[in-house]
């Protein structure tokens, strides 16, 4: 625009002259690549030719040797005799550049509308930020197609010279619905809901946007697995079937099944690496056992190094499963017949995974897990590591986990009498209509546990109101919480010693009738007040496996009603993580560290209460009412958790954790002594503070 400078009427102005023509050959040739023919050329064939990939802060030219298993897969999603890849595989393995390479071939060989389906918006920013931005800015070819448009270069939003476009979007359903897409792609589609906006599987729905572009069409999904196994009496009724369990891999088991094979260098049979085939001497630290992991060849036993990898990679190839049965490659007409081709990695071929990293990651989850940790880092490590779905403890537990099971599990501890190596005591209680359900648990400084005691609490204190002649209302009467006071001053003898255990902690169920939770308050209060709060614990459960952490205490937000939050603090656990560890430790019979023992003193009805949940994908499952054992373990669990039990120290541990009458809750007790209520509330000895706290 010209502005007209001030001037008298009559004078001509001083114009600043007009600019010169443009001519038309400029426009034309920006827009030649529109008219231009698709290149028939490959989606790896396109990406060595025209992308550019980062190597350690460098930009260099794809090398298709660098992830080998990916070049299939890659190639696939310009199929025209598929309309659905799948990818299942770890992490490092080269999944990202997959759908880089995707995005190139889209915009320089077959210009058309592509949509990648990301978790969330932000994720997806995030990744155009770090990944997509980056490789087009670094690629002249890819550059220079970029529209120069304001709307061309949204974050979310790419638009290119002959008419190819990129949309970025989170799995909702306004994105997955009401448009024409020739390309949808999905990255780690197991960290998307199962279901939106109850429209169906995000997959599903992008899917739907293709249809109409008959074999133009294609969807592509990839994800490390997310989901677990459901069954845990499943065995695979093809060669490369994977585990029943949502998500990622029902998509692969709804295609060919594709397995990556190396044939071995010394006898030259063909077998799928994976980590199962993986052999170390578990008896090292996870680091050593690491170190020194090498591969077995199933077929001969002939061992493969680490170093070997590569070249065996690059030599590698992919089967897919026949109609028959069998095994062979993709070009060979004899795949079974599906609309979907699917592939599944096991992390052990990995380009950017070592073997190292992986076993020590493995055997360091999983003893955490044996000493009584959660589950969650080792279902980490075998989704994202190996490529594989967890299978949860719980459920293999819970396969045999029988009453007649239960009966053999048992072992002749005494009752009453805490073991040898038990370092200190924690009690749990179980709110009912009319009774406390009580257990009594001893733990070693390993984790090891046994349940030394258990008992109903039915009648009220004798001085509570209309004590006699009824039974204990805890929802009622703030004086009917009075008789588990004498719980926390019970020595159980020593087995073997002259001193004997008092309870450090109880943990007692938050929940119940209505006014259950406002006679704990009082009580909770009452016992703040006598300078004990901190060996009683009120629990309050929190279910599913998104919760973050096990175990924390702090004082609620707010009162379930919405109204003002009580005065006391709560004992929140994840109360299915809690559970996963008590089934675990139920199936270590040889009790070792984490493990939980029982006696065979206890009755049937404990050892059933066992037995009453199954687990499920969405958490566990209520098979019969009685289940005060599941819980009442998990509360002595969390308690015990809460105070230190895994960060113990065995060569120094704190003083409650400490053998012989120094542990402020050890008394003088003959052996053989009957349990009985010591006088006087009993509290730990103060001692000077410690560097390091255990206690909260």
């Amino acid at each position: 625009m010209v502005v007209m400078p001030n001037r008298r009427p009559g004078e001509i102005p001083d114009l600043p002259p007009l600019p010169p023509y443009a001519g038309v050959s400029v426009p034309l040739v920006r827009a030649l690549p529109t008219l231009t023919p698709a290149a028939r050329m490959g989606v790896i064939a396109a990406a060595e030719k025209h992308m550019k990939v980062n190597a350690n802060g460098r930009w260099v030219d794809f090398d298709r040797n660098v992830t080998p298993y990916m070049n299939e897969p890659a190639d696939m999603t310009a199929s025209r005799r598929y309309r659905e890849v799948i990818f299942v595989g770890p992490a490092r393995a080269g999944k990202t550049v997959m759908l880089l390479s995707t995005v190139s071939h889209i915009v320089l060989c077959n210009p058309c509308v592509c949509r990648i389906v990301h978790m969330t918006e932000s994720s997806g920013e995030a990744w155009v930020d770090e990944e997509l931005k980056p490789m087009i800015e670094n690629s002249p070819d890819l550059a220079e197609r970029q529209g120069t448009g304001r709307s061309d270069r949204n974050i979310l939003s790419k638009k290119f010279i002959g008419g190819a476009k990129i949309i970025i979007g989170a799995p909702t359903k306004n994105f997955l619905s009401g448009n024409t897409t020739q390309v949808v792609l999905f990255t780690d589609i197991d960290r998307m809901k199962l279901n939106i906006g109850n429209e169906g599987s995000p997959f599903a729905m992008g899917a739907k946007r293709t249809e109409t572009l008959g074999s133009r069409g294609m969807t592509v999904a990839e994800a490390s697995p997310g989901y677990m196994v459901t069954e845990v009496d499943w065995k695979p009724s093809t060669p490369h079937e994977a585990p029943p369990c949502s998500g990622i891999l029902e998509l692969y088991n709804g295609g060919t099944r594709a397995r990556w094979y190396w044939d071995c260098p010394e006898c030259g049979e063909a077998f799928e690496p994976h980590t199962d085939k993986l052999h170390y001497d578990k008896s090292l630290s996870p680091a050593e056992a690491g170190e020194a992991a090498v591969m077995l060849c199933p077929h001969n036993g002939c061992w493969i190094t680490h170093d070997q990898k590569v070249d065996l990679n690059r030599k590698g190839y992919w089967l897919h499963e026949t109609a028959e049965g069998g095994l062979a490659r993709i070009d060979s007409g004899e795949v079974r017949k599906s609309e979907r081709v699917s592939y599944h990695l096991n992390g052990a071929a990995a380009a950017f995974a070592s073997w190292a990293r992986i076993v020590s990651k493995y055997e360091t989850a999983k003893r955490a897990v044996d000493a009584g940790g959660d589950e969650e880092t080792l279902k980490v490590v075998v989704n994202t590591d190996m490529g594989l779905a967890y299978v949860p403890r719980a459920l293999s537990t819970e396969g045999d986990l029988t009453l007649k099971a239960l009966k053999r599990m048992c072992r002749p501890f005494a009752h009453k009498v805490a073991p040898e190596w038990a370092r200190f005591l924690i009690a749990s209680a179980d709110v009912q209509g009319n009774r406390f359900v009580v257990q009594i648990t001893a733990f070693g400084l390993d984790g090891r546990k046994l349940i030394i005691d258990r008992f109903d609490l039915f009648k009220p204190p004798h001085d509570a109101p209309l004590a006699k002649g009824r039974v204990l209302e805890p929802h009622k009467y703030i004086e009917d919480w009075d008789v588990l006071l004498p719980v926390l001053r019970t020595p159980y003898p020593v087995d073997g010693q002259e001193y004997g255990l008092i309870p450090m902690a109880m943990a007692c169920d938050f929940h119940g009738k209505p006014g259950v939770s406002d006679r704990a308050t009082q009580f909770w209060q009452d016992r703040r007040a006598e300078g004990e709060a901190d060996r009683w614990f009120f629990v309050r459960g929190h279910g599913g496996y998104r919760v973050s952490g096990r175990v924390w205490y702090k004082a609620p937000e707010r009162k379930s009603d919405g109204g003002q939050a009580r005065d006391i603090k709560l004992l929140n656990i994840a109360t299915d993580k809690l559970k996963d560890t008590v089934f675990s430790a139920l199936d270590r019979e040889d009790g070792g560290p984490g493990s939980l023992m029982l006696g065979d003193w206890m009755p049937e009805d404990p050892l059933k209460e066992f037995t009453a949940e199954r687990w499920t994908e969405k958490g566990y499952e209520k098979l019969q009412p009685r289940n005060e054992s599941i819980d009442l373990s998990s509360y002595a669990q969390a308690a015990a958790e809460h105070k230190g039990l895994l960060r113990l120290d065995p060569a120094d541990p704190h003083d409650w954790a400490r053998g012989g009458l120094s542990n402020p809750f050890a008394v003088p007790m003959s052996e053989g002594s009957e349990p009985e209520p010591v006088e006087g509330p009993v509290r730990p000895v103060k001692k000077a503070p410690r560097k390091i706290s255990f206690l909260e």
